[in-house]
């Protein structure tokens, strides 16, 4: 590997009067095509009575506090959804390219106030840390890391609110994030910046959360 990294580094030093052009060229075919798939999925998600720009968001993940560590790019609202917000997280991750995570923001349809927390997939790590968990389920103690990020009265709402075993069910059979600031929860499935043809059926499911278990 060491000889092969040697032998591309002469060609493009020694040989700059051919790799650079080429360099050049490959990144403008890319930029065409990521530019070109941009346009495609701007005209779908028209058709589906959404609308997208290129603005960059300032806010930030409850678990990031005010440190995002990335940006948060593409906001997609719609008449039919006001109170939804949808955004993708870009983290840049060096020679491993770009880590994208597209985000679904809901705030309460009846201006509920919510307790604060985070809720992800349990880590190694994260399994030497303390958090929230319920004897009756081990399960799904075990596959969630699940944290209070307020007072004591603040966790016994937590605690209280991810009682319910139905919403442990249906975490269970499709796991995903989902953090609170209180105002505001932020779902998504960690690294998954899944198709704008899917859509329709992200927000079905989280709204079928967020109605049912969290803004009521």
């Amino acid at each position: 590997m060491n000889e092969f990294n040697e032998i591309l580094e002469i060609i493009l030093v020694e040989y700059w009067f051919i790799s650079l052009p080429i360099i050049i060229l490959i990144g403008l075919i890319i930029y065409y095509l990521d530019k070109k798939k941009f346009k495609k999925e701007g005209d779908l998600l028209e058709k589906m009575g959404f609308n997208r720009t290129t603005n960059t968001l300032k806010l930030s993940l409850p678990s990031k506090g005010w440190f995002n560590g990335g940006k948060n790019i593409n906001p997609i609202t719609s008449e039919k959804y006001p109170h939804i917000l949808i955004y993708l997280r870009e983290i840049s991750q060096g020679e491993a390219g770009v880590h994208q995570t597209r985000i679904l923001r809901l705030k309460s349809k009846r201006n509920n106030k919510f307790p604060q927390f985070t809720l992800r997939k349990e880590s190694f790590f994260d399994k030497l840390r303390k958090d929230i968990d319920y004897r009756n389920n081990p399960e799904f103690s075990n596959k969630f890391f699940l944290k209070s990020l307020g007072n004591n009265e603040n966790k016994l709402a937590v605690e209280k609110l991810f009682k319910n075993f139905s919403l442990q069910k249906k975490l269970l059979s499709d796991p995903l994030n989902i953090e609170s600031n209180g105002d505001e929860i932020f779902y998504y499935w960690e690294g998954v910046k899944f198709p704008i043809e899917e859509l329709p059926k992200r927000i079905s499911e989280v709204e079928f959360l967020h109605d049912n278990f969290f803004d009521i």
